[in-house]
Formats: structure tokens, C-alpha cells, sequence
């Protein structure tokens, strides 16, 4: 039987908000929400601290927002800053702002143009970045793009498709990292990762101790201890790479 909504809940001053089902809850000054909430709509354009969990179909953060337990929901979008301590499970997810998610991150798509840190996994169908991240745990996502602006890390990434390079419009970035690289650190400023594995991988500025695939490209700024494939490897001659081992199927 699905539970009745009691209505919205709107704070545009401070105040604090009792957990329960709710149509919308709007946060436009400064509010705390005290047990975990069910709702159409959660909208944060102030500061919030939400003790409980949040289920909803749609959280918006343009503020500060602090959610103490898990967010479920199925549109998730992050201009201001967001802290998670649980996981964040979503249908979408965009953030322009700083993120962080203690617990890890599942959604079918994964846009990001500000930043995102998390100490657990991030799984996903697609996982798109123009901005920085921190991953401790593993990306798995059919399809990876990865457009750097600065350093990048994950412990380790599987897919079908990877692709990695420095972001396009970032000029003066890629002027710096070419001139580093002549001295060999260029990679430093990329994407720093243990292992990368997929169907076909492409990546410029990595360094990783394993890039392993079907078919792999290596770009220029790479630091790479151990190239594996099925079928085809490129290096460029302004990479470092240790050795590339063709291997069977």
C-alpha cells in the first residue's frame, strides 16, 4: 500500500523538517532534516543537512547540501556542493559543483564538469568527465570519456570503451603538460590508475601499470609498465612504455 504524502515542506529561512513522505521539500535558506525522507522532489538552493536517508524522484542541490545516509532517486544534479556518507544510487547524475560520496555511486549515466570524489566504486552505463575525479575503488562503465583538466585517479577501470585524453578547449593546460612531458612528468598532471581494461582503450597523459584490451592506443604523455592485447597496439613515440605483450583470447 503506498504510504500518504502529507504535503510540501519548504524552508526559506531556517527551520528543520520531520522525516517522512512528502510531495515536495524545498530548502531555499538553511535547514536540517531530522529522519529519512520520501518525496516527488527535493530541492536545495540554501543548506540542508539531511540526517536520514532521501528517496525521491529527482534531487537538485544549487547550495550546500550534507546527506548523512544513502540517496536513491532518479535524477540527481549537483551545482553547488554535496557531501554523501552513504551511497548515492540514481538514474542520472551530473554534478558542476565538488561531490564527494563515501559509499560509492551506481547510475545509468554520470556527467561531470566540477569534481567528484569517492572511497568506494562508481558503476554506470556511461561516465562522462570534462572535470577532475578521485575514485578509490573501481569505474566500471560500458563507455568511458574521460576529458582532462587536471589530475585524475582511479584504483583501477573496466569497460568496453575507454577513452582518455586532455580536455580539447583546455589549450593552455595542453601547452604545459606537452612541455613537461619533454622532461618526462607529463603524465603526473593526467590520469593516474592501476589497472585499465577494455574492449578498446585510448588514452594520452595516463599512467597506469597495466592498460590491457583488444585493441589499445597509446597516446603521447603515457607512462605505461605493461601494454596487453588481442589484436592491435599503437605507442606513440612520446610515450614510455615497458613492454607490450600480445596475448591470446
Amino acid at each position: 500500500m503506498e504510504h500518504m504524502r502529507t504535503g510540501d515542506a519548504k524552508i526559506s529561512g531556517s527551520g528543520t523538517i520531520a522525516g517522512g513522505f512528502y510531495r515536495d521539500v524545498s530548502i531555499s535558506g538553511s535547514g536540517k532534516i531530522d529522519g529519512d525522507i520520501n518525496a516527488l522532489e527535493v530541492n536545495v538552493s540554501g543548506s540542508a543537512y539531511f540526517r536520514g536517508n532521501v528517496a525521491s524522484e529527482s534531487v537538485q542541490v544549487s547550495g550546500s547540501g550534507k546527506f548523512g545516509g544513502h540517496i536513491d532517486t532518479g535524477m540527481c544534479k549537483f551545482s553547488g556542493s554535496g557531501q554523501v556518507d552513504g551511497h548515492l544510487h540514481a538514474r542520472s547524475l551530473s554534478t558542476s559543483g565538488s561531490l564527494s560520496c563515501r559509499e560509492g555511486v551506481r547510475a545509468e549515466e554520470v556527467r561531470i564538469s566540477g569534481s567528484l570524489a569517492t572511497s568506494g566504486d562508481v558503476e554506470a552505463e556511461t561516465f562522462r568527465t570534462s572535470g577532475g575525479f578521485r575514485i578509490e575503488g573501481l569505474l566500471n562503465a560500458s563507455n568511458i570519456e574521460v576529458n582532462m583538466h587536471g589530475r585524475c585517479y582511479v584504483r583501477e577501470i573496466g569497460g568496453d570503451r575507454v577513452e582518455v585524453r586532455i580536455a580539447p578547449l583546455n589549450v593552455f593546460w595542453q601547452m604545459i603538460v606537452r612541455v613537461l612531458n619533454l622532461v618526462g612528468i607529463g603524465s603526473k598532471l593526467g590520469l593516474k590508475s592501476e589497472v585499465i581494461e577494455a574492449t578498446d582503450v585510448k588514452v594520452e597523459w595516463t599512467e597506469s601499470r597495466v592498460v590491457r584490451g583488444q585493441r589499445v592506443w597509446i597516446g603521447p604523455g603515457c607512462d605505461i609498465e605493461l601494454v596487453e592485447y588481442t589484436e592491435t597496439a599503437y605507442v606513440d613515440e612520446n610515450a614510455r612504455v615497458r613492454e607490450v605483450r600480445q596475448i591470446s583470447r
